[in-house]
């Protein structure tokens, strides 16, 4: 519950600093990945959230991914995942980005005592800021 609850915050905080941006001029989502949850992650128990900033090329492509603040364990899966995206083609290159949480969610605190079960719900999850 903790965990939902500062993510939420978290995710208001962060839309309240995006500049507003004319919605006629986002380029719609037409290929979402989600990064997987590194098993290395998942044995200890490590939570987190990475920001990376994207371009979008005019085709819909991402020409670029470039992490701005991650756990080391999270980075490459998110960048493999974002260079996958992709968008509906727009007249011009698009700057976006993008939060991406790990999270395991279960009945207990979480230890070493505790370790991960058919119970346990792990999800990674994005989402896109525009800037």
């Amino acid at each position: 519950m903790r965990i939902a609850l500062l993510t939420l915050i978290s995710a208001a905080l962060l839309f309240a600093q995006a500049p507003v941006t004319a919605e006629k001029d986002m380029p719609a989502l037409v290929t979402f990945v989600a990064p997987a949850y590194p098993r290395a992650a998942k044995d200890k128990r490590i939570m987190g959230t990475t920001l990376t900033r994207i371009t979008v090329n005019g085709d819909g492509t991402v020409t670029e991914a470039k992490t701005i603040r991650a756990h080391p364990v999270f980075e490459d899966y998110v960048l493999e995942a974002l260079k996958q995206w992709r968008f509906k083609p727009s007249d011009q290159e698009h700057a976006f980005q993008v939060t991406c949480s790990f999270e395991i969610v279960d009945e207990c605190e979480g230890t070493d005592k505790h370790p991960i079960t058919s119970e346990t719900h792990v999800s990674a999850g994005c989402q896109l800021l525009f800037t």
